[in-house]
């Protein structure tokens, strides 16, 4: 199976010099990578481009960023103009914000421990989740799943999400002979200000079946 590490140094249409996760875009010509805030911008010359932060609106009908320092200057992500090459974050290490420092090391981990977005041989979702994912895809929500290998299993992370602030993490543990659902998990939805612990799979099920992502 190729890793994460293997599909960035391998596969022409990822540098695998850039820090944050990155994909090349045909149509633009261009390298896209996603930035601390949320939201998705151009690379060039090693730096992120301009754009504004990753956000939704609350319940009060405010728009706030995902990130609650992700504002610079007027509407402008604070990260416009960052550096994310690898080794330029290497150099300025003491001077990594936190978020960034996250960001870098989430990353490296996650090359290093060889996470791949799809199940392992011998491995698949659980049959409830499964269940979900097909649900949450049939309604137009997100469905993204990334497996690391831990204790002789492997750690499930999960989460469905949709535009307009839902976003349902989960977390298992599965082995042979064994899956089972983890207590880390956090969700956010429109009609509560900050994250919150993930209800049941019953309970996400009936908000995608409330919910379903209409074009247009």
């Amino acid at each position: 199976m190729t890793t994460m590490l293997e599909a960035l140094t391998t596969e022409p249409k990822h540098d695998p010099g850039i820090l944050v996760p990155n994909t090349w875009y045909d149509l633009l010509r261009r390298v896209e990578a996603l930035c601390p805030c949320g939201s998705t911008a151009s690379v060039r010359d090693g730096e992120l481009g301009t754009h504004e932060p990753a956000s939704a609106w609350d319940r009060d009908g405010q728009r706030r960023a995902q990130i609650s320092d992700a504002f610079g200057i007027g509407f402008t992500c604070r990260y416009s103009g960052r550096t994310v090459t690898l080794a330029a974050a290497l150099e300025r290490d003491s001077v990594l914000t936190p978020a960034e420092q996250h960001v870098r090391d989430t990353t490296e981990r996650r090359l290093r421990a060889g996470i791949t977005d799809t199940a392992p041989a011998g491995y698949a979702l659980p049959k409830p989740l499964a269940a979900l994912f097909a649900l949450a895809e049939a309604n137009g929500w997100k469905a993204q799943q990334a497996w690391a290998p831990r204790d002789g299993g492997y750690v499930l992370n999960t989460r469905v999400s949709r535009p307009g602030g839902w976003q349902y993490d989960l977390s298992y543990f599965l082995a042979p002979g064994t899956a089972r659902r983890t207590s880390f998990g956090l969700c956010r939805t429109p009609d509560r200000r900050g994250p919150y612990d993930t209800p049941s799979l019953k309970a996400i099920t009936a908000v995608i079946r409330a919910n379903p992502v209409t074009e247009g």
